[in-house]
């Protein structure tokens, strides 16, 4: 019975990724619905979906304690990447990306790793509308294949080992195919078959300050990430300030055993925040542009890497004119010596 549910995954990724790579890849017509990643992301243009993106990302929350206007001010004039700020300007830096990267991806997958609360998930779904590919979560469709039972239950009827055997199933299912933007399990970098998975595209590391982490899987609560439960069992009676306390603890302690594998990863992306998003981190769209700064500065080096590899002379050129056997330049030995007296 154990098997069972990994058997259904590779069948059901299997069709689930034909089906919706086809649909895709035929204009993306609007009409897909995308069961597997739990939301319909057909794709449109940037300014179809909105005129700007402040509606997208609200840089001051009702759930956010109310600043002053002095740490406002001063905040914001420190903010080293003053484009960031302007969300109108970043809106076309991003589409300007986007159509300069779309011939020079040429389809390439991308893998988003990194700790839980990184916001795999919801870069994740935003980058692939914005580069018009099929988004997938993967413990979304490990959850699927167990008739939509939460990551907590699996880990809590089959064990972690079963889970990370689910997880790198869907890898393998979704490897061979191209125009996917994929949100691995943070732990899916444990595995090196899971590494020759993914470097079929390109592998991005959302890395964040386990402070920050902290804070938004405690917000979320810490009942839906196994490995971050505190030991004294139930957390529903600690404080706010108890919850990011224990869930800091156990991503110290996470992070220093993957960070070695993290740092594998093609590209990193800091999640840090500047300005008025100093405690609450980067916004999505600001990751989102980071990343694609990123990957055309990798695509831009890469392509100056085989240019300079063109740029080569043969300095011996000329020395062996033809293929007539030459004397040795090694001194010649005497063959008159006399030999040598065996006993």
């Amino acid at each position: 019975q154990a098997q069972r549910p990994t058997q259904q995954i590779a069948r059901g990724t299997r069709h689930e990724a034909a089906g919706r790579v086809q649909a895709f890849r035929s204009r993306w017509a609007p009409s897909c619905n995308l069961q597997a990643c739990s939301t319909s992301c057909a794709p449109s243009a940037w300014r179809q979906q909105t005129t700007s993106l402040r509606p997208l990302v609200q840089r001051c929350s009702a759930a956010e304690p109310a600043r002053s206007e002095a740490d406002s001010t001063s905040s914001t004039s420190s903010h080293p990447f003053p484009e960031e700020e302007d969300f109108d300007l970043l809106a076309s830096r991003v589409a300007e990306l986007t159509t300069e990267l779309h011939e020079d991806l040429r389809g390439c997958s991308i893998y988003l790793t990194g700790m839980m609360g990184s916001g795999k998930s919801t870069v994740g779904k935003m980058l692939a509308n914005t580069l018009k590919y099929a988004f997938f979560d993967i413990d979304v469709m490990v959850e699927m294949a167990h008739e939509k039972k939460p990551v907590s239950e699996i880990f809590q009827e089959y064990g972690q080992e079963y889970f990370r055997n689910c997880e790198s199933e869907v890898l393998k299912q979704l490897a061979p195919y191209k125009n996917l933007v994929v949100a691995t399990g943070g732990g899916a970098v444990l595995k090196p078959m899971n590494w020759s998975c993914m470097h079929q595209g390109v592998v991005v590391w959302l890395n964040g300050p386990t402070t920050l982490l902290a804070k938004r899987v405690a917000k979320d609560g810490l009942a839906k990430r196994p490995l971050l439960a505190p030991a004294s069992g139930s957390s529903s009676d600690m404080s706010e300030e108890e919850l990011q306390n224990a869930a800091k603890a156990n991503l110290d302690k996470l992070l220093q055993d993957r960070s070695q594998f993290y740092v594998n990863a093609d590209l990193e992306i800091s999640l840090e925040g500047f300005g008025m998003d100093a405690q609450a981190g980067a916004p999505t769209v600001v990751v989102m542009y980071r990343l694609l700064c990123a990957l055309k500065k990798s695509i831009a080096d890469k392509k100056q890497e085989r240019e300079d590899r063109k740029n080569f002379t043969i300095e011996t050129a000329g020395e062996v004119p033809t293929m007539r056997v030459q004397q040795s330049p090694a001194p010649a030995q005497d063959d008159t010596a006399a030999p040598t007296q065996q006993h």
